[in-house]
């Protein structure tokens, strides 16, 4: 059997995530990906959170690089419906790569 991260991001029917419906708990994914060979320590956060100047944003956090710098990306999104798309399409690709979740809500 696959090795599939448990949490509210994923809707698990068996044999794997279910990628194509939003869950309707969905607030934050924290992911991280390490490479003691390639001295990588790479952190990343994506949420679904409520802003003040929109219905509400998907807010996506970096950590890591040579530097260990930080970068907030901010998408604003009118319902998570319309967000899931973005949302999986990042949190996909981020596993793609090699990350690993370690926490969700």
């Amino acid at each position: 059997m696959p090795d599939i991260p448990v949490g509210h991001v994923f809707l698990l029917d068996g044999t794997g995530p279910d990628w194509d419906r939003p869950p309707a708990d969905f607030t934050a994914a924290e992911l991280v990906r390490r490479d003691p060979a390639a001295n990588a320590r790479r952190d990343y956060r994506i949420a679904w959170e409520p802003t003040l100047l929109d219905d509400h944003a998907v807010i996506r956090g970096y950590r890591g690089g040579a530097r260990g710098s930080a970068v907030t990306c901010i998408m604003p999104f009118t319902a998570r419906k319309a967000a899931w798309p973005f949302l999986r399409a990042s949190l996909k690709t981020r596993l793609r790569h090699g990350y690993r979740v370690v926490a969700s809500a």
